[in-house]
């Protein structure tokens, strides 16, 4: 028998077919608070200790609280979490003036973010009253840092040739160090949520608004108003909407209109972005309004256009999943790669390290072809990092934007065979790299060892330092070669 909580909402763990993590679906408790400013039914004390209590009468691991949206009363309920022992990242606050439709929303971002036990901890000592200073209970609550945390497990390696975390934060708060992951300095994260948009894996999250919280936001039919924390109107809060990639508008665009609401503070420029895909998502399907100080962008001509998001992973899939349904959004969601085909060497190294085979290495009778699959590029620029064509170079030989592509053939040559038994050696332009590099460092080749195999070229050196007749026999063969 399925156990319910205050919310009606089941205490099932689901796991996560990619990665074996259980999406856990929390227990959702809902307070509602009365005071002098609000005169609404409720618990009728502004007492931080005994609104603590009630809320460990709720016995729930997450907590919205209806009462009054203002920064005295935020003070209040976050307190009263502190001493209750409840992450302050899984309570919410709505107004009791707002839309009920809203409390619905905010139970959606509480219900699956298992991201904000992973935030980091803050020990703070926590107000106490009168009585319990006389009774000697001064209190050490844990608070914890609402800045995006790294998920090794999402990110499954790619940090060791992706850097797009790292290249896109402007206050160099981000470092990725090749043996121990992705490194996050909070002394100089401002909070912009521009490292959590780049990631196709969602590997960098908001413990307050994880990605799962935003998919879950897609189940709710209706109208929605998305803003900051630091808006206090009607509206469900994020961090920052910088946050928000092409996909995550789309997303919560697929349930109805959608309006994005920015305060205005220092971080407002890192919008140039948002303001970029509203624009083309309004020139294709409408339905979005973004009102910032320096000019609001009107939803324009509003059309059909509607998800159905089941067990999305990441960003990526949920991309994916997008255009599987809704072709016409290439345009926006599509990346195309571009190679100089007079300075690549067909060494197949941006081939053989696309996570997702978009580059492949593809022959032809004697032809050698790089080609680029669209639909399956997600943008993660590896190909561009491990080049090694661009070491040596000011520009980059592959280039990776965003646009409207067609499966195509970047790069082409002629394929060497081995000499001996006719193998793929490589492309001509390959071989003569390798020719000239080794060259370059003092080591003599000649073509009847470029163009053999890897077992025929040892038997060739083999040869060439023993004798033509010596008999080789490379290890484990059961009779000479």
């Amino acid at each position: 028998m399925k156990r319910l909580n205050t919310c009606g909402y089941s205490d099932d763990v689901i796991m996560d077919s990619m990665f074996a993590t259980p999406f856990i679906k929390n227990k959702i408790g809902v307070l509602r608070h009365s005071c002098l400013h609000n005169p609404s039914s409720g618990i009728k004390t502004c007492d931080p200790s005994e609104l603590s209590n009630s809320i460990k009468d709720l016995h729930a691991k997450a907590i919205v609280i209806v009462g009054v949206y203002d920064e005295s009363h935020l003070k209040l309920y976050r307190e009263a979490a502190l001493k209750a022992g409840v992450n302050p990242l899984l309570m919410r606050v709505v107004d009791y003036r707002w839309d009920n439709q809203l409390m619905e929303q905010n139970i959606a971002m509480l219900q699956h973010n298992w991201v904000a036990d992973m935030a980091a901890e803050l020990e703070v000592t926590v107000p106490v009253s009168r009585r319990e200073v006389i009774k000697g209970s001064v209190k050490v609550g844990m608070d914890r840092i609402d800045k995006p945390v790294y998920i090794a497990d999402q990110c499954r390696g790619l940090y060791r040739v992706c850097t797009l975390c790292q290249d896109s934060c402007p206050y160099g708060a981000i470092n990725i160090d090749i043996k121990s992951g992705i490194n996050i300095d909070y002394s100089k994260c401002s909070v912009c949520g521009l490292c959590t948009s780049v990631c196709p894996m969602s590997a960098i999250q908001f413990p307050s608004a994880p990605q799962q919280s935003i998919y879950d936001q897609t189940h709710i039919k209706g109208k929605k108003v998305i803003s900051c924390y630091k808006h206090t109107g009607e509206s469900l809060k994020v961090p920052c909407l910088a946050m928000l990639s092409a996909e995550d508008v789309l997303a919560l665009r697929g349930s109805g209109e959608l309006v994005l609401k920015c305060p205005g503070c220092e971080l407002q420029s890192n919008l140039d972005g948002l303001k970029g895909i509203v624009k083309e998502i309004n020139s294709l399907i409408g339905g979005i309004t973004l009102e910032i100080p320096d000019g609001n962008q009107e939803p324009g001509v509003i059309k059909d256009f509607s998800l159905n998001l089941q067990n999305i992973a990441n960003r990526a899939e949920l991309r994916k999943t997008i255009l599987d349904s809704h072709q016409h959004m290439s345009s926006l969601l599509f990346y195309n790669v571009t190679v100089d085909d007079d300075s690549c060497t067909m060494c197949e190294s941006c081939a053989k390290w696309c996570p997702t085979s978009a580059l492949k290495i593809e022959y032809n009778g004697e032809r050698s072809m790089l080609t680029f699959e669209p639909a399956q590029c997600i943008g993660c620029k590896i190909c561009v990092n491990v080049c090694p064509a661009s070491c040596n170079k000011q520009s980059k030989v592959i280039s990776v934007n965003r646009g409207q592509s067609e499966r195509k053939t970047l790069a082409e040559d002629y394929m060497v065979k081995c000499r001996v038994c006719g193998a793929p050696v490589g492309s001509k332009k390959s071989l003569n790299h390798v020719k000239e590099v080794m060259e370059q460092k003092g080591i003599p080749v000649d073509d009847e060892w470029l163009e053999r195999c890897q077992k025929h070229r040892s038997e060739y050196s083999f040869k060439m330092m023993l004798g033509m007749n010596a008999q080789f026999r490379p290890r484990g063969a059961s009779h000479d070669v």
